[in-house]
Parts: structure tokens; C-alpha cells; sequence
């Protein structure tokens, strides 16, 4: 059953809930209203034949002739200043002095006296004395009827209410039925458009937006919608470009060793170490691209092996300078580390070496001869603004943490807990700064993509395979911290990254 058809239902069946129930209200009302008049016009009737007998004993001086006297009164017309009830109401009896009934409309307890009567009791209690001239004379006794409710009154007021209840009811329910469905259509059509956009997602039209209008829940979640299929949509076009680049990556290197390798074997070529130098090359050049991309895909997925030990920043940096000598040398580069003193982290020391390795040689790439090149290590207290939260830092952690407390699961439970309590005493700040040709801005929020390059022209011997930059990010995160970039066109380029302060030892 479709949403629009719940709510027409839905809707009709609350009008005729809500009209049974005004019904059940209406019929008690009108009970309790009719009880409060038969007991008004009794009393009313009452009141005018206790004056009526009163008129008549001051008058008379006695009793006598007073049955034949309320005989004609009740057979005339009707006062108009007094309430008269119907006759199958007008049960009534009156007594004298000695107590004898001397009226009783149906004659059949005339003369009799009132211990004689069945109710005698009842009547006792409820009769109402009769005066003359100050005295009383007799007594008058009206029976108390509650039958009116039952009477042929009550039954037309009770079907007349259930006769518009019904029409009531008709009426509503198809301006239900007409409001059910304008209503529905307005309130469904957004969510129609939203569902058969799904549809077009679920048949793989990554392409698929929804409109939105307004600012209601169905409007947030077709932004929401928007922004999933268009991020589905860019790892789609990742995974395209990945597997693309991938296959570029292999087939030039493979290219070079199946010519070398058929050219030895038709005699073109001896089978001489110089020529066997370029396939070997190459073989190295794939075991390294598929190494790196095994080392991003396990990093991304939270499952890279860590060789968790205490690890000296300044340290490493200095022997990677040293590493880079030569080439610092050779291109009259300016180099400099500075800072104060910094704590050890925790962490993996050949993860971090690659870390560092790839954003220097990344820099001694692009600066050119006689240009700068600085690293900045200092210890900061807490995250700068716009970095990632403090959950997203405690969640990386324990993922880090996780991998080596499997190996000794009670002592590493200890571990984990001290290592969680000091999350918050610090960090370590990397700075890599060159004055290079710098990055352009429209390029900066893609330079961490698999395989990108800000140069598509560069020659692969010398661009490298795009995977450095996701590498060092994917490790940095694994380490529970940050890497930004800074850049400007002609001014150099400037990679910062954080890594939380951990206890000396293990």
C-alpha cells in the first residue's frame, strides 16, 4: 500500500472515529439535558397543583368536591403560564388531614388510607404539605418519573442525532477524501521524486539529483540524497581514473621489458648485463607501484601493520637531509631545520620515513636551482582551528593502538588505557617549506587523489607515480594525525603536519 493511500485512509478513518465519538456525546448530552427538563416540568406542575388545592380549601373550607374540581382542571386547556407534562406523566395523589387520599386521577386508591397504600413509606417521605391560611390542610404526593428519557420524545431527539451524525459523517469524509488527496499530492510529490530518483541511483545513473524546495524534513533529506549520489559519483569517476592510471602505470614499464625481452631473443640485442639493466629497472619499478598501492588500500582500510616504537622526529628528518645530500648539492638548494626541542610520539618508524621521504623529495623536485628548502619541528598544545576533531583523533588512535594490543591482549588493555588518557597532552608539529613553483589553488584540494599529478606533462621518470601525497596522508592518519597544505604560484609550497604527543615508553 503507497503512502498517499495510509493517509486517505488514515484521514477518513480519524473523521469517523471523531464522529462516533461526538455522536456518543451528543446522545449523553441530550439524555442528561431531557432528564433536567422532565424533572423542571414536574416540579413546575407541582408547584401550580399544590397552589390550585390550596386556592381551592380556602375557598371550600374543606375537601369536599376537590377529585371532581382537579378532574376539570385537567381536562381543560392548558395555562400558558404554567408547565403542564403529559398525562402518562401526571401520576399523583393527595391526602387530608387524616390522611386519605382524596384525588387520585385513576380512582383506584381513592378513599384509601395511607398505611393502606404499598408505597405508604415512600409516599411519606416524599409528599410536600398543602397550606391554608397559614395551616396545613393536607398533603400532596406526585410521583417521580424517569421514563421521559424512553419516551417517544427521546427516541425522535436520539434518532434525529444519529440521522446527522450519518449525514455529518458522509459529508466529511468525502471532504476528507478530496483533502486526502490534494493534500497527499502535495506532501508525496516530493517524496515520489526522491524515490524514483533512488530507483535511477539503484540502476547505476550516479548523475541522479533531486530538486529541492523549501526547508522541510523531505527538503533535508533530498539534500542529503545530493550530496551522497554526487559523492558516489566522484568514487566512481576515482575508481575509473584509479584503474585507468593503474593500467598506464603497468603498461609502460611492461612495455619496455616485453621489447628488451623479444629483441634478446631475435639476436637484436646481446643478453649482456647493460642490456639486461633496463628490465631490471623496470621490475623494480612495478614491485614498488604495487607495493605502494597495497600499502594504500591496507591504510585505508584500517588494517596496516604498525611497528609501534618510540619514534624521535628530529632524528629521522636529519638522517633523510643526509640521504639527500647530493642532490641538495648539486641544485644549490638552501637547507635548514629548525625549532626547539620536541617530545618522542609513538609510532611506526618506517612509516613516518616514507612520510618524510616522499614530501621531501616531492619538494626537491619542484624547487628550483638556488631555491630554499626548511623543515620546522615544534611541539604545539592543542589542535589549531578547522583541524579534525578530538572523537575523529581518538577513534584513528584506537584503530592504531588496536592492531598492536591484539598481540598481548591484557597487558595491552593497560597500555591502551594509559596511552588514552594522555590523547590530550600535545602535539607535534612538522613543518616542510620549499620555494618552489607552488601549487595552483584550484589543484590543492586534489593533490592527496591516487595518481594526481599537478603536471600532467612531467615524464614519469621524473613525476613519479602520483602515489607519494596519498601515502603520506593515508600514513599520517593511520598515526592518528593531520596533513595540510599551504601553496601559492611562484611563492613555494608548505606541508604541516600534526601528530599526537604519546608516552615515552611502552
Amino acid at each position: 500500500m503507497t503512502l498517499r493511500r495510509k493517509f486517505i485512509l488514515a484521514l477518513i478513518g480519524m473523521v469517523v472515529f471523531m464522529s462516533i465519538v461526538f455522536a456518543g456525546i451528543a446522545l449523553s448530552s441530550t439524555q442528561a439535558l431531557i432528564g433536567h427538563a422532565e424533572t423542571y416540568v414536574q416540579q413546575s406542575f407541582g408547584d401550580h397543583l399544590n397552589q390550585l388545592l390550596s386556592v381551592y380549601y380556602e375557598g371550600h373550607s374543606s375537601w369536599q368536591g376537590v377529585q371532581d374540581h382537579v378532574s376539570q382542571a385537567m381536562t381543560k386547556p392548558p395555562d400558558p403560564k404554567f408547565a403542564h407534562p403529559p398525562r402518562d406523566f401526571q401520576h399523583f395523589l393527595v391526602f387530608n388531614q387524616n390522611n386519605i387520599v382524596i384525588v387520585d386521577p385513576s380512582n383506584k386508591d381513592l378513599g384509601k388510607q395511607l398505611t393502606d397504600l404499598p408505597a405508604y413509606e415512600k409516599i411519606e417521605k416524599q409528599w410536600q404539605p398543602i397550606t391554608a391560611n397559614g395551616k396545613i390542610v393536607g398533603h400532596y404526593w406526585q410521583a417521580i418519573h424517569t421514563s421521559m428519557v424512553d419516551s417517544k420524545l427521546a427516541k425522535t431527539i436520539g434518532t434525529s442525532i444519529i440521522q446527522g451524525m450519518i449525514i455529518g459523517l458522509i459529508i466529511t469524509s468525502l471532504i476528507a477524501l478530496l483533502l486526502g488527496l490534494l493534500l497527499t499530492r502535495h506532501f508525496t510529490q516530493p517524496l515520489n521524486r526522491l524515490m524514483e530518483a533512488v530507483r535511477r541511483v539503484g540502476d547505476g545513473d550516479l548523475a541522479s539529483r533531486v530538486e529541492v524546495e523549501g526547508d522541510g524534513d523531505i527538503a533535508l533529506l533530498a539534500r542529503d540524497f545530493n550530496k551522497m549520489t554526487e559523492q558516489l559519483n566522484r568514487n566512481e569517476e576515482v575508481r575509473r581514473n584509479m584503474v585507468a592510471d593503474i593500467a598506464h602505470e603497468l603498461r609502460t614499464p611492461l612495455a619496455v621489458i616485453l621489447g628488451k625481452l623479444e629483441s634478446i631473443q631475435e639476436g637484436v640485442l646481446p643478453s649482456t648485463p647493460e642490456t639486461i639493466l633496463p628490465i631490471q629497472d623496470e621490475t623494480l619499478r612495478l614491485i614498488r607501484l604495487v607495493r605502494d598501492l597495497q600499502q594504500l588500500s591496507l591504510a585505508e582500510a584500517g588494517k596496516l601493520p604498525m611497528a609501534l616504537s618510540t619514534v624521535n622526529l628530529r632524528t629521522i628528518v636529519g638522517k633523510i637531509m643526509e640521504q639527500f645530500q647530493i642532490e641538495f648539492e648539486e641544485r644549490g638548494l638552501n637547507i635548514n631545520i629548525s625549532g626547539g626541542k620536541i617530545p618522542e610520539i609513538i609510532g611506526d618508524a618506517d612509516r613516518l620515513t616514507q612520510v618524510f621521504v616522499n614530501l621531501i623529495g616531492n619538494a626537491l623536485l619542484h624547487t628550483p636551482s638556488g631555491g630554499s628548502l626548511s623543515v620546522l619541528l615544534e611541539e604545539v598544545e592543542s589542535l589549531p582551528e578547522n583541524e579534525v576533531t578530538g572523537e575523529d583523533v581518538s577513534r584513528r588512535l584506537r584503530d592504531v593502538f588496536r592492531r598492536k594490543d591484539d598481540k598481548t591482549e591484557e597487558a595491552g588493555s593497560k597500555e591502551k588505557n594509559s596511552r588514552d588518557e594522555s590523547v590530550t597532552g600535545g602535539w607535534v608539529q612538522v613543518t616542510v617549506r620549499d620555494s618552489g613553483e607552488g601549487i595552483p589553488v584550484e589543484e590543492l584540494d586534489h593533490i592527496f587523489d591516487r595518481f594526481y599529478r599537478v603536471d600532467k606533462s612531467r615524464e614519469r621518470e621524473n613525476g613519479g607515480t602520483g602515489l607519494g601525497l596519498a601515502i603520506a596522508k593515508e600514513f599520517i592518519q593511520a598515526h592518528g594525525g593531520t596533513i595540510k597544505v599551504e601553496s601559492k604560484l611562484g611563492e613555494g609550497s608548505s606541508f604541516r603536519i600534526l601528530l599526537p604527543v604519546r608516552p615515552q615508553t611502552l
